[in-house]
């Protein structure tokens, strides 16, 4: 059987991501339900299902452990259990077990460069796989041995590219200071509709209200002549420092039910933050729909990936 990655999602309560953190190193990965008196063995519990698809050998992802920005990543020993849990200051709870080996564990911040940037280590659920099994793999023989990808090149490019980086947090800072409010949103609008197989509606073109859409994005992929259209309402928060209003994505979850989109995506120049990204999980959760999030320097991450000539202009005639 191929090796699979799960991430768990933060523990919000401090003192009981604490106890949860020992029982890591004790050999026991946990993860909790509210009011479980029965294995999942025995009654349904959704996607928490999951927890009984790990196996001896897979890779379970403990997110913002023990503290924010933060994981512990830990191979799994053996298969679900469940058991009377642990004493948390509401009662028993994370009564659900997969053993692991504590000789596995490797922890890291979850920004760490020796993490390629395809493992997406931002879960939209409690528990979610992580699909890049492979470049996580990459990821935790990189994190052993304090290497870089072979790509990165010698040690003059790494250091190139960790100065370039520097300069992240300097170019989203420009774009918020150059594209207020309404300017950011046609920033982006730009941004998406010079993207391939991409249709980008801005908020203006004849709607009364944006009930909760700066701009509405379908990208489409053509199958076998076939058009798969997915839809996301995106809202973009031009903001400084750290993002910690929520309407944003209340808005996000209004236009989705309004224009029947696949889901959301929230770009904001400001950084984010564990009170935003608790909220957004707990929202794509109910709703049944991801949320994505675009944050702090990922914004200038974004821009120069898809559209640098916005920052740069024309360079072909250098």
């Amino acid at each position: 059987m191929e090796t699979q990655v799960f991430a768990f999602a933060r523990i919000e309560d401090d003192d009981a991501r604490k106890l949860l953190y020992e029982e890591i190193k004790q050999g026991r990965s946990r993860f909790g339900m509210w009011n479980q008196i029965k294995s999942l063995k025995e009654e349904y519990f959704g996607r928490n299902r999951l927890l009984l698809e790990i196996h001896k050998g897979d890779w379970i992802v403990h997110i913002n452990m023990p503290e924010y920005g933060k994981c512990v990543a830990v191979q799994a020993a053996g298969e679900y259990q469940f058991d009377t849990g642990v004493t948390c200051s509401w009662g028993q709870d994370f009564n659900n077990v997969i053993p692991n080996d504590p000789s596995t564990i490797v922890q890291f911040d979850r920004s760490d460069k020796n993490v390629l940037p395809s493992v997406n280590l931002s879960p939209m659920k409690r528990i979610q796989r992580v699909h890049q099994v492979d470049d996580f793999l990459k990821s935790i023989v990189n994190l052993k041995q304090g290497k870089y990808r072979p790509s990165d090149g010698g040690r003059s490019a790494i250091h190139l590219k960790n100065r370039l980086l520097k300069l992240l947090p300097e170019i989203t800072k420009a774009i918020h200071e150059m594209n207020k409010s309404k300017e950011f949103e046609r920033f982006l609008d730009g941004i998406f509709s010079a993207l391939p197989n991409t249709k980008s509606t801005p908020n203006g073109f004849g709607w009364k209200s944006d009930y909760g859409a700066d701009i509405l994005v379908e990208f489409r992929n053509p199958i076998l002549g076939i058009d798969l259209t997915t839809t996301l309402v995106v809202q973009a928060k031009s903001y400084e420092g750290d993002h910690w209003d929520l309407s944003a994505v209340d808005q996000i979850i209004e236009g989705i039910s309004k224009y029947e989109a696949d889901g959301g995506l929230l770009i904001t120049t400001a950084n984010k933050t564990q009170r935003l990204e608790d909220y957004i999980r707990e929202k794509s959760e109910s709703l049944k729909k991801p949320i994505y999030l675009i944050a702090g320097t990922e914004v200038a991450e974004f821009v120069l990936r898809y559209a640098p000539e916005k920052l740069f202009g024309d360079t072909k005639g250098l």
